[in-house]
């Protein structure tokens, strides 16, 4: 019996010999265990080096170090980001703590399954076996694709978006792709994802002293998990975003990592287009595919990992001219416009999930050329109950520039629109009585005349595309936008894949009246009938009832 552990423990010894520097260096080094690994599960296909491997890789290790608690990552489709954060990331672990516990997360049961089933492979291959076999045995009694545990305490559960999680904990949760392709056009959906995430699975850690939450995903909506975890500002999320095309004006920077020296990791590409892995998606490969995409909101969200194109999808940011003046041009006819919601919740969970109320009040002026153009003079937009609503609308009716809910001006001062359009909807029914009764000049705006939030807002881009609708500058470099103004040119440019449409619902109203009325036509549109006056054309519609 002696002789027989006698021998046991030579061969053991033997066995480190033969294999210690490359176990030491797969052990220190998330990318090298990767690439080693790949050959078992890939068998003849070839590995191809990519930097975005190794800035993942070493992403993941500070999250194993306790450096990171909570991390995003969003890249393309095809990146191996499936392949590195839940098959290698967990059995890599397992090689220096087997006591680890996993919670695997997917969209689909399908995929949780064969990303389990791939990792369970990976550490019962030969190859892990060789190296690390003496660490941990997997246990007989749970070695299922569902589940599969060692004799160290550690185990990797995997499970679907929505699935149960009573009793199920991890020291990491990874949810790879929370969201399907096929279901972002469902807010119900989307809304269920992030509502199961909060209530479900932020309390799936098994020790709070040692946790970590890892998503992986490529954008699909500004309201994705990605989306709502970015929405929350929590100060601890780490968020390594990876376009398919290097963006010079939104380059990637993170936290200090073990190849960075004591600096910060930045996106090491420095040329703008450059692409993300040109050994394997080369740019014949990548147009091809964008070709085939041909949608801006699929390449922008898929591709560039941003659900809006950085020039706009319906409406493109070069659209809006810029007012570069000291002084604002004097307006012939000022025109207010309201989107309302209900009332404010009264939770910061539910806060987040429902819309604002907002107004944008915009001015038509005439160019030296005599050719009336309109530009936008300020903007409210607030999740407000409505008694606030009322009394910030009846401000701003007194005074355009009012619209700091918090720091009211005074009543002498007033800049009393023409008019005010407000949705004849939910609290806006409401709101056109009692500004009616404040002796306001309310007309109604029924959107169900002119289709859905989509089909109005092209009814309105004309306008800014044929050059007529400006946007005030900075004064007095004139090289930003002002503050409100940069808000509303970022939310046009993101319509309709937002978390509230509500100023576009706002201008689109508006420029559907101003249209109308003959007020400011397109340049190839017929010369309207002439008025005697605007003001005498702009009768409210408000009718008492």
């Amino acid at each position: 019996m002696l002789n027989r552990a006698n021998q046991r423990y030579e061969k053991i010894v033997d066995w480190k010999d033969d294999h210690h520097e490359e176990r030491e260096l797969c052990e220190g080094s998330l990318y090298e265990f990767i690439k080693r690994a790949f050959p078992v599960l890939e068998g003849r296909h070839t590995f191809k080096e990519g930097w975005h491997i190794e800035a993942i890789s070493e992403h993941l290790e500070a999250c194993y170090n306790g450096e990171v608690r909570s991390l995003v990552i969003n890249i393309p489709p095809g990146f191996m980001k499936t392949y590195i954060c839940s098959i290698m990331f967990p059995a890599w672990c397992w090689t220096k703590d087997p006591s680890l516990k996993f919670f695997c997360l997917s969209y689909g049961q399908f995929l949780a399954l064969k990303d389990s089933s791939d990792c369970r492979r990976l550490i019962q291959s030969d190859w892990f076996q060789k190296l690390w076999g003496n660490r941990f045995s997997m246990r007989g009694d749970s070695n299922s694709k569902t589940m599969f545990a060692n004799d160290k305490g550690g185990y990797r559960i995997a499970s679907s978006i929505g699935g149960p999680t009573t009793g199920l904990r991890g020291h990491f949760v990874i949810c790879d792709d929370p969201n399907n392709v096929m279901d972002m056009n469902s807010d119900v959906t989307r809304e269920t994802t992030n509502s199961w995430w909060d209530a479900a699975v932020t309390t799936r850690m098994n020790d709070f002293s040692r946790y970590c939450r890892i998503v992986i995903q490529q954008r699909l909506h500004q309201r994705d998990l990605t989306g709502h975890l970015l929405g929350q500002k929590d100060s601890s999320l780490v968020h390594l975003r990876l376009p398919m095309e290097y963006e010079k004006g939104s380059r990637c920077v993170t936290i200090p990592l073990k190849s960075t020296e004591g600096k910060k990791w930045k996106d090491p590409r420095t040329k703008e287009g450059e692409l993300l892995w040109p050994s394997y998606l080369t740019r014949e490969i990548v147009d091809g595919l964008k070709s085939k995409l041909n949608s801006e909101y699929t390449i922008s969200g898929q591709f560039q990992q941003r659900p809006s194109p950085s020039e706009g999808g319906i409406i493109k940011k070069g659209w809006f001219n810029w007012w570069c003046q000291d002084e604002l041009p004097a307006c012939e006819f000022i025109l207010q416009s309201w989107d309302t919601a209900f009332t404010r919740p009264s939770t910061k969970r539910q806060a987040a999930n429902v819309s604002y109320s907002a107004c944008t009040t915009w001015g038509v002026f005439y160019n030296e050329f005599n050719v009336p153009n309109i530009i936008l003079l300020s903007l409210f937009r607030g999740r407000i109950e409505y008694p606030e609503l009322r009394d910030m609308a009846q401000r701003l009716a007194r005074n355009y520039y009012d619209n700091d809910i918090d720091n009211p001006m005074s009543t002498s001062y007033k800049l009393a629109p023409n008019t005010i359009l407000v949705e004849a909807k939910a609290s806006g029914l409401a709101l056109i009585a009692d500004l009616h009764r404040a002796g306001a000049m309310v007309t109604r705006f029924d959107p169900n005349k002119y289709g859905d939030k989509l089909t109005r807002a092209r009814l309105a881009t004309p306008l800014i595309e044929s050059g007529r609708v400006w946007m005030p500058a900075k004064a007095p470099h004139f090289t930003k936008l002002e503050p409100f103004a940069d808000l509303f040119v970022e939310s046009a440019i993101s319509f309709p894949n937002m978390e509230s449409n509500d100023l576009i619902d706002t201008m689109s109203q508006a420029f559907i009246r101003i249209n109308s009325g003959g007020w400011v036509q397109h340049p190839l549109d017929p010369e309207p009938i002439q008025m005697n006056h605007w003001r005498d054309h702009d009768k409210p519609l408000y009718d008492g009832r």
